[in-house]
């Protein structure tokens, strides 16, 4: 460290000759120096390094090691004046000489500003978690994914950050150098973002002269160059694109967007989307999209965000098709129910073919309930998800934005608290739909309102329900807003937006919120059932959940819940409000790891009976026999591993029940999961669940999991996840699906006692990487089966 700081103190001095011709004051002539951690570790820039202290400020940090894997390195970026440079090496000395004392936090955290060892706790832990300091490159301000480097030997454009007391520097060193700045430069609270054409060299030399710049990203997006363009080139750019897409076989399932309709004409959609496939509930309207919206859920439901298609070479290949059929038109007069709409609209879909589809409702209901109570509307699609209980559906519905105009954008204060006053709107409450929120990574303006990984701006949130029910199933990306100068209100920042098809044949537009996140689960839930045609709807739902994560942001949220003092049972409720399970994981959607195996069940069975007296009474449990990989897991010992277990099934709603407040009857039925437990039996197991509900009691208590059996029980999608020493796992391989009342279990109708229901069980455990194959083993162990009834059907 010694001697990089000397060599950064080096770079310094040569560099403060030209630094005071172009008039930098001397307490800011300095150097950019780029320090990593060491591998696996997290660098330490809080503020006990006190990174923005006189002649030393904190330009940026980028995360990247992996602390439990040990791999990968933090990155962060300092401006540090001569000074900082040399009181950063007096410091080294401190701790250099530091020995540990007996006891070591009053040591490290005590406040003397008076003792020299101020210094040393200052940036104690920048030493212990650093691995170098060099003066900083070009590629090392680069703040978007890496693969994004301008490559080109020539002058391109950048857009750059700069610190806005330095902003006169700066253009004096941009003249100096006969830099074109594009544009007028853009203020903020404390920077000036900027447009300039330069080579990396000349680029480089700016850097080093102005003491000004802050970061380097890149400085046009695809929307904004296509928009640039004519539209004769920009028809041309849209057909190359579109030449590159290879469509998806006629089998292949297709996305149905319940929504204004779709313009089929535009290339990069008419070899998925034959006009024969569009419709309209009431004939009078269009089918082809006169207001836009869903022409851009049709881009979305296809191909992701179009700028990724735009930045790939080659040919594309795409797995599922499109369908259209208007629910909802608002130039016209006419106006339907909506369940009545939506009613229709798959009534007209599937008089029209018999194919695997999943619905796409990217739009919601204004004026019904948003307390989470039931509704004509989410009743209405729980019937339709439910059907007969055999050919079920598979709707993805959108859980509704924030309200806002042009003249009253969305309000900063509201993000403060995630938008906790405004709840999901109907019809996303239902329980069989996969209800979907809107999370964003995209923060590339100059003042994002989202940090990475957080809730988008405008996604609404269940934190005003009574907590009794969970919504959103899973967020996806939805896009991000800049805040603006006045730093009360936010707007959709659009190089943070999803770049996506228009009604309009030549251009490419935006869009984002929460209805671009439930476009985009659907077009994940499609693509699941082209690779797993087999699968049932509540299997590909289960399956979506069950790959879900919290991102970093969404477990800081859970994290900061804990320290103001909330319960862990009760920040993770909270959580689950906001984001539900997270963001899905293609990866473990699609197929299993070296260490990290999915099983998958499918079965039925039969909850209840018809008792004496017109009674109902409960009837079928199931249990099955999983094939944990005991060797490995033996070899692992204490080491934290994580099962993770989801029950789907959909029910028949009975909306007469919400009304009269007995909302445990709303479903027709339940079902449950419960897992054996550390040290007991597959006997004792099932006794002990037996006698549970034949006391309609609780399961006894099993530590270890994320929500327990008292608050995972909620819906029809059941998920929790369970963390502990590998070796409890060794021999836990049973796992007992049980039935809960519904209101077929009523004296009322014990004409359904005797239906089957159907359910999808899915399990999987993740380890560190381990020697072997935990799908070798797992095929090679005790097969799985059912103990109960009839065999089930299995996926691995």
């Amino acid at each position: 460290m010694r001697g990089d700081l000397k060599t950064v103190s080096d770079e310094a001095r040569d560099l403060r000759a030209g630094q005071t011709l172009l008039g930098v004051p001397k307490a800011k002539r300095g150097v950019t120096v780029t320090v990593h951690s060491r591998v696996g570790e997290e660098l330490v820039v809080g503020d006990t390094l006190r990174a923005n202290s006189r002649g030393r400020q904190l330009l940026n940090v980028r995360r990247q090691a992996d602390v439990r894997s040990r791999r990968g390195q933090d990155r962060a970026i300092f401006y540090l004046s001569a000074n900082a440079i040399a009181s950063l090496g007096r410091s080294l000395d401190y701790y250099e000489d530091w020995e540990q004392p007996d006891d070591l936090e009053d040591a490290l955290f005590e406040e003397q500003e008076s003792d020299p060892a101020s210094r040393r706790k200052r940036n104690f832990w920048l030493f212990e978690s650093a691995a170098s300091f060099r003066v900083a490159k070009v590629e090392d301000l680069w703040t978007d994914p890496l693969e994004l480097f301008p490559r080109e030997k020539g002058a391109v454009e950048w857009e750059i950050w700069v610190r806005s007391p330095m902003r006169e520097i700066f253009e004096e060193g941009a003249a100096d150098l006969a830099l074109r700045i594009k544009g007028a430069a853009t203020e903020f609270v404390d920077i000036v973002v900027y447009n300039v054409v330069a080579t990396k060299a000349s680029l480089a030399k700016l850097i080093e002269r102005s003491a000004a710049v802050i970061e380097l990203r890149g400085a046009s997006n695809f929307i904004a160059e296509h928009l640039d363009l004519p539209p004769p080139s920009r028809l041309r750019r849209i057909g190359a694109m579109a030449s590159r897409v290879l469509p998806a076989p006629g089998a292949a399932p297709w996305v149905t967007l319940l929504d204004t309709g779709v313009n089929p004409r535009s290339a990069l959609l008419s070899h998925s989307l034959p006009t024969t496939r569009c419709h309209a509930v009431v004939g009078a309207w269009d089918p082809f999209d006169a207001d836009g919206h869903g022409s851009k859920m049709a881009g979305v439901a296809l191909y992701g965000d179009l700028s990724d298609l735009a930045a790939r070479d080659g040919p594309v290949t795409l797995e599922t098709a499109l369908e259209s059929i208007v629910v909802f038109n608002p130039p016209s007069a006419l106006r339907l129910p909506a369940r009545d709409a939506i009613a229709k609209a798959v009534a007209l879909a599937e008089g029209q073919a018999r194919h695997p589809r999943v619905y796409c409702l990217a739009a919601t209901i204004i004026g019904e309930a948003e307390d989470g109570r039931p509704t004509s509307s989410s009743g209405s699609l729980d019937g339709l998800a439910y059907n007969d209980g055999v050919d079920t559906r598979l709707f993805c519905v959108a859980v509704g934005n924030v309200a806002t105009t042009a003249a009253e954008p969305y309000q900063v204060s509201a993000y403060a608290t995630l938008n906790e006053e405004d709840g999901i709107q109907s019809p996303a409450q239902a329980l069989n739909v996969l209800s979907v929120g809107a999370s964003t990574i995209k923060c590339s303006g100059p003042t994002p309102l989202a940090d990475e990984g957080n809730l988008s701006p405008r996604s609404r949130t269940a934190q005003a329900w009574d907590g009794k029910r969970h919504k959103p199933d899973i967020v996806m990306e939805g896009g991000n807003h800049g805040v603006d100068p006045d730093g009360t209100t936010s707007r959709a920042h659009g190089p943070d937006m999803i770049a996506t098809t228009s009604n309009r044949l030549d251009q490419i537009t935006l869009t984002g919120d929460t209805s671009a996140a439930c476009a985009a689960a659907s077009r994940l839930a499609g693509r699941v059932m082209a690779r797993y045609p087999a699968l049932r709807a509540e299997t590909v739902r289960g399956l979506i959940v069950h790959s879900a994560d919290w991102t970093p942001a969404m477990k800081a949220r859970r994290a900061a819940l804990v320290r103001a003092g909330a319960p862990p049972l009760e920040a993770t409720l909270a959580t689950l409000d906001c984001f539900g399970w997270g963001v899905p994981n293609e990866e473990r959607a699609f197929w299993s790891a070296e260490n990290a195996a999915t099983l998958v069940a499918e079965d039925e069975l039969q909850p209840y009976e018809p008792g004496s007296s017109g009674s109902v009474k409960l009837r079928q449990m199931k249990s099955f026999r999983l094939p944990w990989p005991d060797a490995a897991l033996r070899s692992l010992g204490a080491t934290e591993i994580e099962l993770r277990c989801t029950l789907s099934y959909f029910v028949e709603p009975d909306l007469h029940s919400a009304g009269l407040e007995r909302r445990q009857f709303y479903p027709s039925h339940g079902l449950k999961f419960d897992m054996q437990r550390h040290m007991e039996s597959e006997a004792q197991a099932q006794r002990r669940v037996n006698r549970a509900i034949a006391s309609d009691a609780s399961s006894a208590d099993d530590s270890g999991w994320l929500l327990g059996w008292q608050r995972r029980n909620r819906g029809t999608i059941h998920h929790d996840v369970w963390r502990g020493p590998a070796y409890q796992l060794v021999g836990r391989r049973m796992i007992n699906v049980t039935p809960m009342r519904g209101w077929w279990a009523s004296g009322r109708h014990v004409g359904k006692a005797d239906d089957p229901v159907r359910f999808s069980l899915i399990a999987s455990i993740r380890t560190p990487s381990i020697r072997g194959d935990l799908m070798v083993e797992m095929r090679n162990a005790v097969p799985v089966g059912l103990l109960v009834d009839t065999p089930a059907v299995v996926t691995i």
